[in-house]
């Protein structure tokens, strides 16, 4: 049965990522319809809207916030612009589904939290994982002490990038891979450690052309001991990982950013007695975060892990930036 209120969904960008991911997702997910999609270029526009069955096409940015059936935005715009368009959304009364990072820096994302919670709109950013019943399951074991005191996290996540024409590698834009690649470890760990690191410590590769980040591997250190480390890079095919240690066992877990319809990671007590486990969820990989998105929207549900969790992670990329220039191990107070 159609929902007869649907919340209508707008696309800002004719990003690839919109017709992989949200689109899917979107179209999976109960009460959900993708009405709009907005491009600078109308042509490019009515094109996208065409080939994925979106019934409005936009010329503009500005006519899609201020397009009086939307709801709802999914921002999948260059990093450089979250921010702008963003605010711009809030004051137009439209609640926004941000692609990470949320901002190219702490303050940045503190504006946008702000200009949405005075807005009365709600800003989450796309972690999609944190809302996957793998990561609720894997918090679960932590919590229930299985593997012990946690003690480590290591994580990365590194995939070739070598096209100066990429826009992960245009520096103007938000480009690099600590925002491209190396927020979903950092985001990772502090999802496991239910909190924030107090020191950062860091080793930067740069692209000479460019001036972007290609490799980065961090020290966190968090309270009570637990210690993190992670790596991201353009120049590795390494895909993504991670391991968390605990002192009696760990978990191994090899799709922590992404996990699919169906997922498997493993379960190491101390006595080597392992299993494996398996989250079948069957839907597109944004659909249970959309959900979520959507209860809150509705006041069906209290929001969780919005956007208050990005302000974290983008503190932890400038104080990476801090200790790579100096280095020096960087404290966060």
């Amino acid at each position: 049965m159609t929902d007869p209120n649907p919340i209508n969904w707008g696309i800002l960008s004719t990003a690839r990522i919109g017709a992989t991911a949200f689109v899917p997702s979107a179209r999976a997910t109960p009460g959900a319809r993708v009405l709009a999609v907005a491009s600078r270029s109308r042509e490019k526009a009515e094109a996208w809207a065409r080939e994925h069955d979106i019934p409005v096409a936009l010329g503009s940015y500005e006519a899609l916030v201020e397009h009086p059936e939307i709801d709802a935005i999914y921002i999948s715009l260059p990093n450089s612009l979250h921010a702008e368009w963003t605010v711009a959304a809030a004051r137009a009364g439209k609640h926004v589904f941000c692609e990470k990072p949320l901002a190219v820096t702490a303050e940045e994302g503190r504006r946008m939290a702000a200009a949405c919670r005075e807005a009365g709109v709600l800003l989450f950013e796309a972690f999609v994982f944190m809302h996957h019943p793998q990561s609720r399951r894997l918090l679960e074991i932590v919590r229930s002490g299985e593997i012990g005191a946690l003690r480590h996290i290591d994580a990365g996540m590194t995939f070739p990038v070598d096209d100066p024409s990429n826009i992960r590698m245009i520096k103007a834009l938000g480009g690099g891979s600590i925002y491209d690649g190396g927020v979903y470890p950092i985001t990772f760990a502090r999802f496991i450690a239910g909190g924030d690191p107090v020191s950062v410590m860091a080793n930067m590769r740069f692209d000479d052309r460019s001036g972007v980040d290609v490799a980065v591997s961090l020290i966190l250190e968090f309270p009570g001991g637990l210690t993190a480390t992670l790596n991201c890079g353009f120049q590795g095919r390494g895909g993504a990982h991670a391991r968390i240690t605990g002192s009696e066992g760990r978990l191994v877990v090899p799709t922590p950013y992404h996990p699919g319809p169906e997922s498997r990671f493993e379960v190491v007590p101390a006595s080597g007695d392992g299993r494996a486990e398996t989250t079948c969820t069957g839907t597109p990989p944004f659909q249970p975060a959309i959900e979520f998105f959507q209860r809150c929207m509705r006041g069906e549900e209290t929001p969780a892990y919005m956007a208050d969790r990005a302000e974290g992670t983008l503190r932890v990329v400038e104080a990476a930036f801090e200790s790579a220039r100096t280095g020096r191990r960087v404290d966060l107070g």
